[in-house]
């Protein structure tokens, strides 16, 4: 696809495949009006069979959410995320992208990319978003090079070549493999036929699962997908580069694991020593990801830390790790408040305005943000006016602000019958590891043993615990994770299995004179936490006088 001839003839395939031409008429049916979504962001079982009509898809009298009919879902997941429909607060409506339908040429690929990806990270294993990615990518390798179909079918060379994905993007195979399952067809014996069926259903493919052949568009697929991974840095990189291609991923396992391929070859003290002199002139974003690689190495790169604490910008997290290492003071408030800003001027470059206005809020003194913002530029920090004045735009702009927001939570204990369930309200910026804190106080749990968060696919708990393929549930706000009416889980004691649902009821404006957390409403005694046969116990009853003690030590007072 060298040739503006070969780029049109794909694009072609790309406009006229299956999906999404299906997410363009869906998009249509649905139009500028609102429909109502569920929790799990699709259509209401009141809606689907006329979704399903409008696409020529049978809908069964009886099903449980339209998730689980691939033939809608798959356009559904693939025009969210081509912009053809936009879900937000509750409801469904036509995206921006519809007007204009279909775009140039190199941007409907694109397009068709990011629709492609969407639906194999809904169809993935929850651990994983990737894995039926990697799947995809496998078979197109296999019939991208195989030009004779196998006697043995092609599960066997679609396997090796899944073991060598895994190994390359750090991945886990059994993830994949187990994705595989959900794509046998007991009927043909075919075992990756449901597979195919996604594939040609996007043009990738033809619609052969016992003999598929790969297309043009699916050879472009199989040379783009891979994009979006994590794959291991050339050693021949500049450490800037390094810096950059890892600091593309938000997960620090993702660009740890970026890094690796480039630190392998090389001694631990000086790799450090050049990836902090490149960071020393770069933005406090790519400066953060840096900082994070070396701090991997250890006590290797001690040596390195040493030569950089009187730098300007490498500096004050140069004093901050020696002194992690008892290998110097502890920094003086200057540089507490310096590294602060640094935070803040990369959560702007990140993630926006408005988490620059927590980090500012949380981190800086002062009593209230004027005063935080003047902390801001008194520490020299060469960001310290653009993110002062960033912020201070943001607050004035009269957008909501999650400072000035209260989640209103009910978090229930799952199969308890008759129900117990607390409602709380907090600040819509408290992280999940705030949230862990209030529900341990809100149902008397001793907090002795480990949690875990589930939020859609991801998984989130205190990275301190090691528990593999978790999110640090510190760097996650509840605001990033809950839309009014959603659903997140939150499992503590994995013997016991106390299981709680957290349900987003509204968010409202912060009551200046109201310490939060509150807890407002509730149903039901604790369970005793270690009941006994040999010893029963009688569940306390709740005193949500004493709760409220409780969870206002654990807030920070209004200003």
């Amino acid at each position: 696809m060298d040739t503006v001839e070969g780029l049109r003839d794909t694009a072609r395939r790309a406009r006229e495949c299956t999906v999404i031409g299906q997410a363009v008429t869906l998009a249509r049916w649905i139009g500028n009006g609102l429909r109502p979504v569920t929790a799990g962001q699709v259509l209401r079982k009141a809606d689907v069979p006329a979704a399903g009509a409008a696409l020529g898809v049978d809908v069964p009298p009886r099903l449980r959410t339209m998730a689980d009919i691939r033939a809608l879902h798959r356009p559904w997941c693939a025009a969210i995320a081509t912009g053809l429909l936009q879900v937000g607060d509750g409801s469904v409506t036509a995206g921006p992208a519809l007007e204009c339908w279909p775009p140039d040429d190199a941007d409907l690929l694109v397009r068709w990319l990011t629709g492609l990806r969407a639906v194999c990270a809904a169809e993935s294993y929850p651990q994983d978003e990737d894995s039926v990615c990697l799947l995809a990518m496998a078979l197109l390798t296999v019939l991208g090079r195989d030009k004779v179909r196998r006697p043995d079918g092609l599960w066997g060379p679609v396997n090796a070549a899944l073991y060598d994905l895994c190994d390359r993007y750090d991945k886990a195979s059994w993830e994949a493999r187990h994705a595989a399952d959900r794509y046998y067809d007991p009927d043909t014996g075919i075992p990756l036929a449901g597979l195919v069926a996604l594939l040609a259903g996007f043009g990738a493919v033809t619609d052969d699962p016992g003999k598929p052949v790969i297309t043009p568009l699916g050879r472009w697929a199989a040379a783009h997908l891979a994009d979006g991974l994590p794959g291991l840095a050339d050693p021949a990189m500049p450490a800037a580069e390094v810096i950059a291609e890892a600091a593309r991923f938000s997960d620090e396992e993702q660009q740890h694991h970026v890094a690796q391929g480039w630190l392998a070859g090389r001694d631990s003290a000086q790799a450090a020593r050049e990836i902090l002199a490149a960071a020393e002139g770069m933005s406090p974003l790519l400066r953060s990801v840096a900082v994070r690689v070396v701090e991997r190495l250890g006590e290797d790169a001690l040596p390195a830390w040493r030569e950089m604490k009187s730098s300007p910008h490498v500096g004050p997290h140069a004093r901050a790790e020696l002194a992690a290492w008892d290998q110097g003071p502890e920094p003086i408030d200057t540089d507490w408040e310096w590294l602060a800003v640094e935070a803040a001027a990369a959560a702007l470059q990140d993630q926006g305005p408005d988490e620059a206005l927590n980090r500012v809020w949380e981190s800086m003194p002062g009593a209230d943000l004027d005063a935080c913002l003047a902390a801001v530029q008194g520490t020299g920090h060469p960001d310290a006016a653009a993110l002062a004045r960033a912020v201070a735009e943001f607050a004035a702009s009269g957008a909501p602000l999650s400072i000035d927001q209260v989640a209103e939570l009910k978090v229930s204990l799952a199969h308890a019958r008759p129900p117990i369930w607390r409602r709380v309200r907090l600040p819509a910026a408290a992280t999940l590891a705030d949230l862990h804190q209030v529900i341990q106080v809100l149902f008397g749990w001793d907090g002795d043993h480990l949690h875990l968060f589930q939020a859609g696919k991801k998984q989130y708990a205190d990275q301190f615990t090691g528990l593999e393929g978790t999110g640090d549930e510190q760097a996650v706000r509840i605001r990033d994770v809950l839309t009014p009416g959603g659903k997140i889980g939150y499992t503590y004691d994995f013997g016991a299995g106390w299981e709680h649902e957290i349900t987003l009821e509204q968010t409202t404006p912060r009551d200046p004179g109201q310490d939060y957390p509150v807890c407002v409403a509730f149903r039901g005694d604790s369970p005793v936490e270690y009941w006994s046969e040999e010893e029963p116990e009688e569940p306390e009853p709740f005193g949500q006088n004493e709760v409220n003690r409780r969870l206002a030590a654990l807030g920070r007072q209004p200003a």
